[in-house]
């Protein structure tokens, strides 16, 4: 026999030896995961529902929370006055004012009357205007926000994951929980 027929037996026995060695190795792992089956399902059941439990439980969450407003808010606006009022005199107010005096058949004067409004007077005073208004507002409270999530938008995508996890659910659960 050559030496190339030699090498090439050699090197068909080792193989046909790894090759049994692999078979033997992988009928192993196939008996250990037969025997452990019921287990598996077990489990893939368990964390699937979870799964499935916390996208539902995500449809009907709902975010409740405080949000701090504090802003200043520009007002511009005229403010229309129109208001009978009484003003009351603190002290004497000084009056000079052009009269004219009538003299009848005679003609007329034309002079000064000089006189002081006493303190305390009640003066009856009409207010007529317009008063302009530009100023800003200190605008600052806690609004309560309520989000029910499922509502707001969530609600195609949690049913889309929803959707994902179902057809894994159920065929785990179609599973047998061993093999006779």
């Amino acid at each position: 026999m050559s030496r190339r027929q030699r090498i090439w037996n050699a090197i068909k026995n080792i193989a046909i030896v790894l090759s049994l060695i692999i078979n033997l190795t992988l009928i192993v792992v196939v008996l250990v995961l037969v025997s452990q089956i019921g287990a598996i399902k077990a489990t893939l059941n368990s964390v699937l529902t979870q799964l499935d439990n916390a996208f539902a439980s995500l449809g009907t969450a709902v975010i409740q929370d405080s949000i701090h407003i504090d802003q200043r808010v520009p007002v511009h606006f005229d403010l229309p006055i129109s208001q009978d009022i009484s003003a009351v005199t603190t002290a004497p107010i000084p009056l000079a004012l052009p009269a004219s005096f009538s003299l009848g058949a005679f003609g007329q004067i034309n002079g000064t009357v000089s006189l002081a409004l006493p303190p305390d007077l009640v003066l009856p005073i009409r207010i007529g205007m317009t008063v302009p208004v530009n100023t800003e507002i200190a605008v600052i409270f806690d609004q309560p926000v309520v989000i029910p999530l499922g509502q707001r938008g969530l609600g195609p995508v949690i049913d889309q994951l929803r959707s994902v996890t179902r057809p894994l659910l159920q065929i785990v659960r179609s599973l047998p929980d061993s093999i006779p």
